[in-house]
This record gives structure tokens, sequence and C-alpha cells, in this order.
């Protein structure tokens, strides 16, 4: 009965509290002065107090805070704090106190999780700990967990979850070995319980290595391995064993580990031993924890291979045989026991008989061969061998087959070694060697010879018989060598014969028949023919030399010649010996020389007639004759002419002149006018004299020739301005024409400018206008005239200058920022095509020209990134190939937009006040500035501030906006401002203040103060 009423009673006390926490449980919240909130800015030395109103249940608890370090009393600070209030007081203010001072209020809102926090899984990298729900919830339900870590040698604790609901969790990236303690808080809507923390703990296993495994035992030993074994360990450590590390050494030596993977078996072969060496072993166990401790070192071992007698030989059999011996061959075995085979024992069984005699007593046999003696010829025998080595005699192999002891009658088969089937090939001064195998029995005899000639041993030749092997020698090759080689061998079974080709290489010999031929002043030909002998080798090429008599060196004419026939270049009047040699792979052979020398002299013959012979002019006594030198002047320079005339009826013909002409034109005058005559022309030399040529008939008389221009230009003369215009014309006409110049058929007289001279001669008329200019461009008419005509011809000038300026140079589309500058092209290009126009502008304050672009290529161009408001002057100039013209400038034009920004709205409505939400509404302004409004700017401000601060951070396209988040029982106005495409439009007045009535609201738990002075 008495516990009964006690449990009652409990159970009254427990509703009772959970009825007055729940009914007076408040967060805390803090009443602040607008001022405060805004900025204070004070004066040096003045007393500072920041006074607030805090409320909530339980009583809060105050913390002042300024550049992250809590505010403690002291004599410069005062803290007072009540139930419902905190002032902080700041005496005399120095600058550095200027900043932010955050006061934070709080209270305890539910109770820790209850403990102990249980540390369920330990790992080096991560934990699972669990922990109780609080046992007071604050009164209202948890939220979530906060779980925190931190190592114990460190003060800052680090998130491990913020938002888990559950009471268990997996804390991961720890470090192994470090000591962490864990803490865990609560959370409910009305804040953050206080922390449960936890023992600390380190973050390791939960396990133990595994003892060490049993003494290791090696056996199986051979020279590089043996194998080593061992027992399990006493403990495992709590988990399995997933491994083995076995490790070994040599004496005294560093431990080496053996396996690169954990063993799983509890033996293990080790290789790789060095025979002779002592090693040890130990073994190591391990789980997941890590290794455990060595185990004891095995005994000492050493490597070395065990020892027995030999295997038997392999593959006896029976190489040759005579009527008194057998020669045996075989393999040695494939297991020597161990130990190096020392030899072989020989054994003999006759036919008919069980006995085995020993044949080698003496001594063993070292090789895997041996010739047996002492046969009986007729009998039959049965041989087997053994091999010996350290331990004793091996297992004996025998020949499967009977020997009959009797010779072997074959005939001779001769086999010359590969290298000698084919052409064998030396050079002089080497050794010509011929190998060959000879086979027959009984042993042939064998005989060499070359050319039908025998080969016997001499100083030269050298023969080495060893049979089967035989050998031929020839030392020192000279070339006579070469030829083909017999080798014969006979015995009284046969006879055979095989043969080798030899080819002994040499410089090839001499040339035959060196001549010279078709000697002139400047060269001459060489011919040869071919040597007897090309030394074994085909002739690559010859040499063709030369020297002059007081020479004693010798100069190439060709190196690299192919064909038997060159030609030699020679300096006039000189003598030359000439010498040939030629050559192959192995080098030159011996020169072939010219006994005489030979002179660099043409051979002289009669020159050849005059060329075109003909009549260039005559006059009313004079005919004036011209022609061309003959093209064979008979081996000589010296040439010169003799020239005569005959009248028509005389048979006669005269000299006109005394000795000889060199010239190739001759003036024959005292001629009588009107009379008809001949004339002839020969060539002369030292050899003697051409034949005439003749020309044709001709009367006497001065002849009228209409003028004729031939003017020395192709196509149009162009040049640049500046340059010299110079134009040549070729004039002929009898008699002389007179020339004149004229420029676009105008009558005005050119060699009245001081630019213009103007030369004639008997055959040309040259102009020459210095210093050009554009305006000298056209065309110019030369005209020529005499007694027998005129002739006119014409030659166009083009003067390259830079262009004129463009014209009719216009601004259009002016904006805020940009603008369309239009031109037309100058009335002159300059001679040759506008390849671009250069745009400028400035700026009329600055009066400084920058490069807009320099390669515009239309008549218009458009100007951007101008700043609105300021005044610009354009100028355009245009440029071609010879450079750029004189600048066009425009007006002066203002940056500006012909739209404008909206006008100011009416001041904006205040409708449907709450306690935390205002809505304001306004209506278009009157005046858009030609664009359609695309947006409003709202902004808002309490009535005893001074600053508007903007309600939204992008401009609102309707004309109505809740505006949100205000304090309860503050005065706030509003105005509003036109946005078009140009901008932005002044604001409106400011609308009548409107208080926000909230009597109930939330309250910032921080807030912070700005002081400056």
């Amino acid at each position: 009965w008495k516990a009964l009423s006690i449990s009652s009673e409990l159970q009254l006390r427990i509703s009772m509290v959970e009825v007055h926490m729940w009914k007076h449980l408040i967060p805390p919240s803090v009443d602040l002065d607008v001022k405060l909130i805004e900025g204070l800015v004070v004066k040096a030395g003045t007393t500072v107090r920041l006074p607030a109103i805090m409320r909530g249940v339980p009583v809060p608890t105050a913390k002042w805070v300024t550049d992250d370090t809590e505010i403690k009393p002291d004599g410069k600070y005062k803290i007072e704090t009540d139930n419902y209030s905190t002032v902080l007081t700041i005496k005399d203010c120095v600058r550095k106190d200027t900043g932010e001072y955050l006061l934070t209020v709080s209270n305890a809102a539910g109770s820790p999780p209850t403990g102990p926090i249980n540390i369920l899984e330990v790992t080096p990298e991560y934990m699972v700990i669990s922990w109780r729900p609080p046992k007071d919830d604050g009164g209202s339900p948890i939220i979530n967990y906060i779980v925190e870590k931190r190592q114990s040698k460190k003060e800052t604790w680090g998130v491990v979850s913020s938002g888990t609901s559950h009471t268990k969790i997996k804390v991961p990236r720890l470090q192994k070995g470090c000591e962490y303690i864990f803490r865990v808080r609560a959370e409910n809507k009305i804040g953050i319980g206080a922390p449960l923390d936890s023992e600390p703990t380190v973050a390791k296993y939960m396990f133990d290595p595994p003892s060490p495994p049993g003494k290791p035992t090696v056996y199986d030993i051979t020279e590089n391995a043996a194998t080593v074994s061992w027992t399990l360990p006493k403990s495992d450590g709590g988990t399995p064993i997933t491994g083995y590390i076995l490790e070994r050494r040599e004496a005294s030596g560093k431990w080496v580990r053996v396996n690169k993977t954990p063993i799983l078996d509890m033996k293990y072969r080790v290789t790789g031993l060095f025979e002779g060496n002592t090693y040890e072993f130990r073994v190591f166990a391990e789980n997941m924890v890590g290794l455990s401790k060595p185990s004891p070192s095995s005994d000492p071992i050493k490597a070395s291979r065990p020892i027995s007698p030999p295997g038997p030989p392999i593959n006896p059999k029976l190489k040759d045989k005579t009527k008194e011996s057998a020669d045996l061959v075989w393999t040695k075995p494939l297991k020597d026991g161990g130990s190096p085979i020392l030899g072989y024992i020989v054994e003999c069984q006759k036919s008919g008989t069980t006995q085995w005699n020993r044949i080698n007593k003496d001594e063993l046999i070292r090789q895997c061969a041996f010739r047996v003696p002492g046969l009986i010829e007729g009998n039959e025998y049965k041989f087997r061998i053994k091999a010996v080595n350290i331990v004793g005699e091996g297992e004996p192999r025998e020949l499967p087959e009977t020997v009959l002891a009797k010779d072997i009658l074959s005939p001779p088969e001769i086999s010359l070694d590969v290298t000698c089937r084919d052409l064998i090939t030396v050079r002089v001064g080497q050794t010509i060697r011929i190998t060959g195998k000879v086979k027959g029995r009984p042993d042939p005899e064998i005989t060499w010879s070359k050319d039908g000639k025998v080969l016997v041993q001499e100083k030269h030749v050298e023969i080495l018989h060893d049979l089967p092997t035989v050998e031929l020698q020839v030392k020192e090759a000279k070339r006579s060598d070469h030829g083909k080689y017999i080798i014969a061998a006979k015995n009284s079974c046969g006879q055979a014969q095989a043969f080798a080709v030899v080819n002994v290489l040499d410089r090839p010999g001499p040339c035959q028949n060196l001549k010279i031929s078709y000697v002139t002043k400047d060269s001459c030909m060489i011919s040869w023919e071919s040597p007897v002998d090309n030394g074994g080798s085909e002739i690559t090429n010859y040499i063709v030399e030369y020297r002059q008599p007081n020479q004693r060196g010798w100069s190439i004419v060709s190196s690299d010649i192919t064909k038997r026939l060159v030609k030699a270049n020679l300096v006039e009047n000189r003598e030359y010996f000439f010498r040939v040699c030629a050559e192959n792979k192995i080098g030159p052979g011996p020169c072939i020389e010219t006994k005489t020398p030979i002179l660099a002299i043409n051979p002289i013959d009669k020159p050849g007639e005059p060329e075109n012979l003909h009549i260039a002019e005559k006059g009313k006594t004079f005919v004036y004759l011209k022609w061309r030198r003959p093209d064979y002047d008979g081996g000589s320079p010296n040439l010169s002419y003799h020239v005569e005339r005959k009248l028509k009826d005389s048979d006669e013909w005269e000299r006109v002149h005394k000795g000889s002409i060199k010239e190739t034109h001759y003036m024959v005058d005292k001629c009588v006018e009107n009379k008809i005559y001949q004339f002839r022309v020969q060539t002369k030399n030292e050899a003697g004299e051409s034949n005439w040529v003749k020309t044709a008939e001709v009367v006497v008389k001065e002849d009228l020739q209409k003028p004729v221009l031939d003017l020395k230009l192709s196509g149009v003369l162009t040049v640049k301005a500046g340059d010299t215009i110079r134009i040549e014309a070729g004039v002929r006409g009898k008699p002389q024409p007179e020339v004149v110049w004229a420029k676009d058929k105008d009558a005005t007289d050119l060699t009245r400018s001081p630019r213009v001279s103007i030369e004639n001669t008997s055959d040309t008329s040259k102009f020459v206008l210095t210093k050009s200019r554009r305006t000298d461009g056209g065309k110019y008419v030369i005209t020529a005239t005499n007694a027998a005509g005129s002739f006119v011809a014409y030659a166009t000038v083009i003067v390259l200058d830079k262009p004129g300026p463009v014209r009719n140079l216009k601004v259009t589309d002016i904006s805020s920022d940009r603008c369309t500058v239009t031109w037309d092209p100058p009335e002159d290009d300059g001679g040759c095509e506008i390849q671009n126009y250069i745009l400028e502008k400035c700026e009329s304050k600055r009066m400084v020209w920058s490069t807009y672009s320099s390669s515009v290529l239309t008549n218009y161009a458009k100007v951007t990134r101008l700043i609105e408001g300021n005044e610009y002057i354009f100028r355009v100039r245009a440029e071609n190939k010879m450079g750029t013209g004189p600048p066009t400038e425009t007006h002066p034009i203002i940056a500006k937009t012909k739209y404008d920004r909206p006008g100011r709205p009416d001041p904006p409505d205040v409708t449907r006040v709450s306690k935390e939400e205002m809505t304001v509404v306004w209506n278009p302004p009157e005046y858009d500035g030609g664009k359609s409004i695309t947006g409003y700017i709202l902004e808002k401000k309490e009535k005893r501030s001074l600053r508007w601060v903007p309600v939204t951070k992008t401009p609102i396209p309707e004309r109505r906006k809740k505006v949100t988040n205000l304090f309860p029982g503050h005065e706030y106005q509003f105005r509003v401002s036109a946005e078009n495409e140009v901008g932005l439009g002044e604001p409106s007045l400011p609308s009548r203040p409107v208080i926000a009535k909230d009597p109930i609201g939330k309250i910032p738990l921080n807030f912070s103060a700005l002081f400056q002075w």
C-alpha cells in the first residue's frame, strides 16, 4: 500500500512538471533601440552605453563579443545584467573601440541525451557509437542529434553529423593510434540541448596480433633450395590467421623476406640459395591486426647438393671400325649424382663368353669417345660404358649391337666447304684457302692441280691433309693465281674429283692506244682503249690527267668518266702532256702517258664570206655599205676586208680603198649621180681570201623616205608622282624629219616648261619630264615631218599619286553610344584603285585624334563605344597603294539618344498592413520617355532613417509588391522609380508613413552595432 502511494505521487509530480515546462518555456529574444542597429558615431573620450531588453523562460544569459573575443568586465568595460535587461558600458572610447559588438542571449531548453555513449566497434579507421534519447525532450519532440569529435590532445571539435535522427552512427576518417572523445547533443524546434561526452578511446583494432609460430624445421636441402616447415602459433590474437611471412639470413647477415605474398600453408620451398652458404630461417604469423613477433630461428643449414653415383651414359654407338680396332662414342649421363664426372670405363665381352674385361685399366677416359685396340679380325664383340664420379662407378650402358672386327671398304667421296662451292674471291696479297672433306676406305691418295699442272708443296703453296679434312693454301696470291683448282682422290675402290674457281682481285692493267685529236686553241679530244686485264673486277671509271712540260704535278681533267673519250679544256699557246689510268673497286691501275706534248692552237684556214652585205644608205654621190663578220674565221682572229665597185656596162672591178678594212662598214664616195653601180666585199686572213659577196645593181641618187617613228614603249607608261617621265622614239626618214612633242592635242609647246627637256639626234628623239605630277598624266603626241610626209605616234602616261579627299562626309543614326559615318569616294583615286579608308575620331574637349579603323573597305562605317553626352568629330582619308590622301572632317555631333528616361510616378499607396508585411501599389508615370516601361524599383526606409533601401534586387514588372520582413511597431515609407531601355527615371515622392502593427513577432537572437568617430 505504501509503495502504491509513492508511485501515485511520483506520477502526479511528473505530470505537473510537464504542464509547467510546456506552459512557461519561452525562447530568448532581445529588444534594441533602432539607432543602435543602424550604427552609432561618437567622439573619442565619450562614454558609450548600450542597453538591451531580454525576454525568455527560463531567464536567458547574456554574452557580449567584439572581434570574436568575449568581453569581460574590467576598468574599461562594465556589464550590468538582470532578469530583464543587460547593459554594456564603454568608458573613455578611443579609435580602436570602433567595430561591431555582438550580443548573444540564450537559455537552457531540454536536457542532454542519456549516457553513457557506448563504443560498439573500434578500428583504426572508424568507430561505431550509440546513445539513448534524453530523458527530458524539453517539451518538444527531438528533431535530430548533433555528433562531434575531437582528439584528446586538441581543443577544437569537428562535426561528424548535424542531421541524424538515429541513436547510432559510424564515425569515419579516424587516424590510427589517435585517442578520440565524442559528444552528442539533442536538438528540438526550440534549440540545442546540453552535450553528452564519451570516454577517450584509441582508434585501433579490438584484437591483438597472433603469438609467434613454432621453431622452423628445414629439410630436402639442395645446392640452391630447401623446404621450411613450422607449427601453428599458440594464439591467433582473437581473429583468424591470414598467412605467414618467412625470412632468411646468411651467417651474421641481415634478415631478408622470402615470400612477396603471405603463405597460406605451414611449409614453403625456398629457392635462390647459393651453394656452400649457411642459412637460418624464421617465421611471422599475420592476422587482420598485424604481424606477430618472429619465431625462434631454425638450426643453421648449408646449401649443398646430395651426392650419389652417376647415371649411365647416353646413346653409346659405333662410330668407325677396322679389323683391329673399333671407335666408340657416347653422351655424358643426365645425372652426375651431385658430383662432377671424373671419367669413363669401357668394357669388352667377346662373343661366346660371359666375362666383361675392362679395356682402359690404367686411367679413366676423359672424353666421350674411345678407340678400342687389339681386336682379332673376324671375331664379334660387345661393348659397354660406365661413368665414374667421386662416389664410384655408375650403372653401365651397353651398345645395342655387336661389332664384327673387319675393315670397311668404300670409294672416295669429296665434299668441299660451302664457302668453296661458289666463286672464291680474294685480293692480291691475301691467302687462297680451299677446304673440304675426303672420305674413303682405305684412305685415298689426294692430288691438287691447276691448268693441267700438279701442285706440290712449296713456299708459295701449302697442302694440308689430315683425313678426312683437306686444305690447299696459296699464300700471297697474285693476279696470275686466278683460275680453276681441281682436287682428285683415288683408292682401290675408285676415284673422285671436285673443283673450285678462284678470282684474285687486283688493280686493272694499263689502258691501250692513247690518242689526242681535234686540237684547238682551247680544247682537244682524248681517247683510249680498255686494259687487257680488268684486275678481276669491272672497270668503274677512268682518271684523265694533264700537265705542262715545266710542271711536275699532274692536274685532273676528269676522275669519274666511264666512257673512253673526253674533251679537255686548254689555254691557248700552251703545251700539254696527258695520261690515263683505269680504276676498279680495288683501286687505280698504272697510267699510260703521251710521249710528246701538244700545242693549244687552232689550225688556220681561209675565212668564210662576209654575212648580210647590204646598202644601208645612199646619196647623190655616195653609197654606204654594211656587212657582218663571217661565222667562220678560219682559225685566225685577224680578219680584214676588201671592197670593190664597177659600173653596169663595165667588166672591170675597181678597189675603192687602199690597204685593208678592219671595220664591217664602208662609205663608197665619188660616185656619179644617176649611174648604175654594183659593189662586192671579201674576207681575208693569214691563210688567204674568201669568195666575193656582191650587192644588187643600184642607181646612185638621193632617195626620199617618209618619216617613221619607232616608239620604244610597250603599252602604258606608269610612274609614281615625283619620278621622271622618260619617252624615247626611233626616227627614220629622208631627209631628216623634224620631231615635235605635244600633250593631249594641246598646241602649247612643251619645251617652255622648265621641267621638260627634248633631245633630238639623227635617229632618235628623247623626251624627259622631271618631278612628275598627277596632272602630267595623259596622251602625249609625237609628230615627225619631212618633205616626204609626216608620221604621228602616241604615248599614254599614267602618274600614280595619293587619292584626293573623300566627298559628302555625313554622320547619321546617332544614339547614346554609336553612330554611322558615310561618304562618297574621292573624285581622283590617284590613278590606282582605292584599297581602303581610314576613319578617325576625337572628342571636341580633348582634340586628340585616334584611329577607329584603318581597314574600312566600304563607303560607310558604324562607330560604337561612344560616351553619352560627349561631342565628337570624325575624319576620313582614302588610301591606295601610293599612300593616304588628305582627310575630310565632319561637323561636331553629340552622342545622345532620341529617347529619354521615364518620368516620376505618383507617390505609392500602402494597403493590407499586417504585423510583418505590407502591400504597396502605384500608378505608371505620365511620361514613359518614348520607350515602354520595363519595370519598377521599389525602395523603403523607416521614417526616422535617411537611407533608402531597395526592396528587391531586380526590377518589378507589376505595379504591386508585397514587402515582408518588417519590424513590428516600426513606421515605414516607400517610393518607386520607373525604368525603360534608356535607364532609370527619378523616384516618386515618398508615401505616407505607415506603422507595421505586429503585437507578437520573432526577434533575432543576435544583433550587431557599428560605432565610428
